[in-house]
């Protein structure tokens, strides 16, 4: 399951932050800074951090799919393949 997939939905956070994660913030958010509140900041960084991990998990698959594929006998798919597949979905 991906993280997004979770149950349990969390639509408000409330933390305290150090001092020089506090300071980071508020140099990066506000009149001047790249993020108009800390709260854009927090959506935006959770949104990468999501994109991220979603983009490594494809690339993990991609790898085993490769892997598996060249350790393997593999021969292109028939149309008895196909059917079979099928059969296999809808049972």
């Amino acid at each position: 399951m991906k993280p997004h997939e979770a149950t349990k939905m969390i639509k408000r956070l409330n933390t305290t932050l150090p001092d020089n994660l506090a300071r980071y913030v508020g140099a990066i958010t506000g009149k001047g800074g790249n993020y108009e509140t800390p709260s854009e900041f927090i959506r935006d960084w959770v949104r990468r951090h999501m994109e991220t991990t979603e983009a490594k998990e494809d690339r993990d698959i991609q790898a085993l799919l490769m892997q598996f594929m060249a350790e393997n006998n593999y021969q292109p798919w028939g149309e008895q393949n196909l059917q079979d597949a099928r059969d296999l979905i809808n049972s």
